[in-house]
């Protein structure tokens, strides 16, 4: 029997049960869209999470600290104790370099960090104060409110966060109440001063009331603001790091006893970090699907890498758990339909003894038959997942819909999310072309597969015994 032949007559016997064969394609569709919209949705709640990491920092960048800010035992000097098979790198030039090596690194950021006082006219406060090279810290993420990033040539310039300034205040009436909004400063127009003090008194307007003991001031002027949404960057000042370096030098030469531990170079804890030379080494990747690799390497090296890729990593397992789960619960509903297949072929088969028998009388061979009934069982799949597909993009379509005007798709993540970002880029469903795909053939395979042992009944009835049945 000719393809085509075959196409014909297996369409030709659907068509004269209708609704039997509308109520079994019917099955297929809702276990279609069962399984299509169950793991849609488990690849919308992944994305959604993705974007609320994406809006807290960026997930090309690796931040590197030295091993005793995670913890350990520490000796009487608040160093942290080594094992002797302990391979800890130090946070130094030759690191620097070593990572930039490193296949996929696209920049490598080396800070110094320092607490300094701040002073606004009559209102001070303290800051913590990050130096960078002002180059390799435009390779960065870093996203401005207004103004500018740091330029080569740059000495006293420096980009801030409002918080830092929300927080000064009049030293005879200090604010113990968080920041305030109610006299909000413009940092690229005011006139601000860090200033190192020597453990004398002073007066209202950050002035030394002992000559002997006067304290040093350091003219910045804020050539960029970070966004308020910027919770990592918002409360530091980034200057120059050679400016910053200058005035921990002459810092060192003001301390004594008493000051030592606010004032003097690499702090950590309270206590000077002698083995390091700088407070964090950030490590900017080229693309977030090689992050992991760049942290591996890191972390053989002996350092301590730390990335919104280690979430990312877990949500992906878990999301894969959940997919499966929700996958699994769809495949259900395909289950019972395919029972349905099997009983509408069983049926056919039965009401079309005769016309069996007398298929074999005039030469049709069992193969014949078979694949005839098999056809018709793939169609009855094929045309349930194609509508099953169709009806799925459409729900999907709606959710998302209704998911961003009411809010669903951020709740699904958690919310969490910067205060500009759009919601209109989140998706309570995702369907991917490849799940579309997997759906249709799937659900062939499953009439196919549900019509094969009705099939094989076909094949085994006797022509004589089928030609007596009336």
């Amino acid at each position: 029997m000719k393809t085509k032949d075959l196409i014909l007559m297996s369409l030709r016997n659907l068509n004269r049960r209708k609704l039997r064969t509308f109520l079994t394609v019917l099955g297929v569709v809702i276990g279609s869209i069962s399984i299509i919209m169950m793991i849609s949705l488990g690849f919308g709640m992944t994305d959604s999470t993705k974007k609320q990491l994406a809006s807290a920092g960026s997930l090309t960048q690796i931040d590197i600290y030295p091993a005793n800010r995670y913890g350990g035992d520490m000796d009487e000097d608040g160093n942290q104790k080594k094992k002797k098979t302990d391979k800890v790198a130090k946070l130094d030039d030759a690191t620097v370099e070593q990572l930039k090596k490193i296949p996929h690194v696209d920049a490598v950021l080396a800070t110094e960090q320092f607490d300094a006082k701040i002073n606004v006219k009559n209102l001070q406060g303290y800051a913590s104060i990050v130096g960078v090279d002002p180059a390799e810290y435009a390779k960065f993420d870093i996203k401005l409110d207004s103004g500018r990033l740091l330029q080569e040539g740059d000495m006293n310039k420096v980009v801030m966060g409002r918080d830092v300034l929300r927080w000064l205040s009049n030293p005879q009436r200090p604010r113990m109440n968080g920041p305030s909004k109610d006299q909000e400063r413009d940092p690229l127009t005011t006139k601000m001063f860090l200033t190192l003090d020597t453990g004398g008194s002073y007066d209202p307007e950050g002035q030394s009331t002992e000559p002997n003991k006067p304290n040093v001031k350091y003219p910045i002027e804020a050539v960029g603001v970070f966004r308020d949404d910027d919770y990592e960057n918002n409360y530091y000042i980034v200057m120059p790091i050679e400016y910053l370096r200058k005035i921990k030098k002459d810092a060192k030469k003001l301390q004594s006893g008493a000051n030592q531990n606010m004032y003097g170079g690499y702090m950590m804890g309270g206590r000077e970090d002698k083995d390091n030379k700088y407070n964090n080494i950030k490590v900017k990747v080229d693309n977030v699907d090689n992050v992991q690799i760049v942290q591996e390497q890191i972390e053989a090296m002996g350092l301590k890498p730390r990335s919104l890729n280690d979430i990312l990593v877990e949500i992906n397992n878990s999301s894969k758990t959940q997919r499966l789960i929700l996958g699994g619960i769809g495949a259900v509903s395909l289950l019972v339909a395919a029972i349905g297949i099997s009983n509408t072929m069983v049926m056919s088969i039965y009401e079309r003894t005769k016309e069996i028998g007398v298929m074999k009388v005039i030469g049709a061979s069992v193969s014949d038959i078979k694949k005839m009934f098999l056809t018709e069982s793939a169609f009855i799949g094929l045309l349930g997942g194609l509508v099953g597909i169709v009806l799925s993009y459409a729900i999907s379509t709606l959710l998302n819909y209704l998911g961003v005007k009411y809010g669903f798709a951020g709740n699904m993540s958690g919310g969490g999310f910067s205060p500009d970002f759009d919601p209109s880029q989140l998706k309570m469903s995702i369907i991917p072309v490849w799940l579309a795909l997997a759906s249709l053939v799937f659900s062939a395979l499953i009439g196919i597969v549900s019509g094969y042992f009705p099939a094989k009944k076909a094949t085994k009835l006797s022509a004589l015994e089928a030609m007596r049945q009336n």
